[in-house]
C-alpha cells in the first residue's frame, strides 16, 4: 500500500493483504451501512490500515495491477494498492464496484420508497452448525517471539528492539 499527498509522489507505507469489509449496520451500535477496505498483515492478520469507501473515494485502476482511491478523511490524499496478481486485482475491483452500486452501502440515500404497512417481524433464526463452513487457510498463532521480528511488521513497529 502506498500513500500520496498533493505532490503526487508515492511512498510505500505497508505491505499486506487487502480485504473488503461490508458492515450491514444492523445493530444498535452500528446503525449505518458502510464498506471498508482493510489492509491485513500476512501471517498474523492484524489490521495495518483501514478506510471507509464513500461516494468521493473515486476508486480507479490506472494500471491493471495498481489501483488508487482518495482517503475518506482527507480527499486531497490518495492511497495506492499494488497487486502481485492481475486476476486478483480485477476480482477485487469488480467486487468493490458491485458493492458500491448499492447507494445504501456508501451512505447515499436512494429514491424515496412508498410507505408500506408494517409486516409481521420474523424472528431471527440462528444458522445451524452444519451450515457454517470451516475456516479457510487459517493458521493459529499461539506465540510470537524475537525470532519472528523480521516476519511481522506489527512486531517491528510496536515492540521494536525491546525483545531480548
Amino acid at each position: 500500500m502506498y500513500l500520496s499527498s498533493e505532490s503526487n509522489s508515492w511512498e510505500l507505507k505497508y505491505t499486506g493483504i487487502p480485504a473488503l469489509v461490508v458492515d450491514a449496520g444492523d445493530t444498535r451500535s452500528r446503525g449505518r451501512r458502510l464498506i471498508q477496505i482493510v489492509l491485513a498483515e500476512k501471517g498474523t492478520s492484524f489490521m495495518l490500515w483501514r478506510d471507509v469507501v464513500d461516494n468521493l473515494s473515486n476508486y480507479t485502476a490506472p494500471d491493471p495491477s495498481f489501483h488508487t482511491m482518495h482517503l475518506s478523511t482527507d480527499h486531497r490524499h490518495r492511497v495506492g494498492f499494488s497487486f502481485d496478481d492481475i486476476e486478483a486485482a480485477k476480482a477485487f475491483q469488480a467486487q468493490l464496484e458491485t458493492l458500491c452500486a448499492d447507494p445504501a452501502n456508501i451512505s447515499l440515500s436512494g429514491p424515496a420508497q412508498k410507505k408500506r404497512r408494517k409486516k409481521k417481524v420474523e424472528r431471527y433464526v440462528r444458522p445451524r452448525k452444519e451450515d457454517i463452513s470451516q475456516p479457510c487457510c487459517f493458521q493459529h498463532v499461539t506465540s510470537v517471539g524475537a525470532s519472528d521480528m523480521d516476519r511481522f511488521y506489527t512486531l517491528q513497529s510496536l515492540v521494536g528492539g525491546k525483545l531480548t
